[in-house]
């Protein structure tokens, strides 16, 4: 057993790739609290025989197997299938990112057990990440996706009836017309896939909206209203965004629609002023730093 590791990031990732069974190299940093020298600690993993590295890949070894087998770990045998291989990097890159993460847990699609409900072949989700105990069926649209992969995710979110939050994870946000995924639902984040905004993903339920909406509105509450977040039950109604909410957006706009556009206030990022401009462009904009709203205790990873 002495042999075994007993460094509690080395085993951590053991344990991970025991069960995603693939890890990008690169994707190995979130493992440890000091990337300075995590190379180093791979490859002596690699050398014992607990990781196999293919390519650019990373898979257990021999020993790995032992390992989690003799601890009876979780573990899932490799699958070799090319196609399957790509889905399963993608999913582990998003795990990986969120390991060490105390506000955000990734659920991969092939550990939801509902099989009566979720199937691999028929949907597209690939997971749920749930965010401080608020679950997001989630999806991600990437570049080699055309536009019948886009309108099959829209389809998917549409027939979906047990979860009412979702997430797509997209290359290009300006691929996603806001206006074709919108179905009546709770709310739905389309978010650029990018370390940032995985970054900012993490803070989604810690942001203060109460104190940062008293420091620039007078006399508004929380309102009873589907359409806003907030209002004064006269002349202001506000909504928050600190990612786009296809939801949300169609619920105002069409309140838009039937009163005075002046009542209508956004409180927003200067990032996302530009682009909810083009569904609200006659509204209030209220342009904050959020993340001076957003206490962050500690830091998750170090680069």
């Amino acid at each position: 057993m002495s042999y075994f590791p007993i460094n509690n990031d080395e085993i951590s990732l053991i344990k991970f790739i025991a069960i995603y069974q693939y890890l990008n190299v690169k994707d190995a940093k979130y493992f440890f609290n000091s990337s300075r020298y995590y190379r180093n600690r791979i490859k002596a993993l690699i050398d014992k025989k607990f990781l196999r590295k293919i390519k650019w890949t990373l898979v257990l070894g021999q020993s790995g197997i032992q390992y989690v087998q003799l601890l009876n770990l979780e573990y899932n045998k490799l699958n070799k299938n090319q196609q399957y291989k790509e889905r399963l990097l993608k999913l582990s890159n998003i795990a990986a990112f969120y390991h060490n993460c105390n506000t955000v847990t990734f659920i991969p699609s092939f550990a939801i057990k509902d099989k009566t409900v979720f199937t691999t072949t028929g949907r597209r989700f690939i997971g749920i990440l749930n965010i401080n105990g608020f679950e997001y069926l989630t999806y991600q649209i990437l570049e080699e996706h055309d536009n019948k992969y886009i309108e099959s995710v829209a389809y998917d979110i549409q027939k979906e009836m047990k979860y009412g939050n979702f997430i797509i994870l997209v290359n290009d946000i300006n691929r996603i017309k806001l206006d074709d995924f919108a179905f009546g639902k709770n709310s739905l984040l389309v978010i650029e896939d990018n370390e940032t905004s995985r970054e900012k993903l993490k803070y989604l339920h810690s942001i203060r909206w109460n104190e940062l909406i008293t420091e620039y509105y007078e006399g508004v509450h929380l309102s009873e209203y589907y359409f806003c977040e907030y209002s004064n039950n006269k002349d202001t109604y506000i909504n928050t965004f600190y990612f786009i909410d296809t939801e949300k957006i169609i619920r105002f706009r069409y309140f838009m629609k039937e009163n005075s556009a002046n009542i209508a206030h956004i409180i927003c990022t200067t990032e996302l002023e530009k682009e909810l401009r083009k569904a609200f462009p006659s509204a209030n904009y209220c342009v904050v730093k959020i993340e001076k709203y957003i206490d962050k205790e500690r830091k998750y990873y170090h680069f």
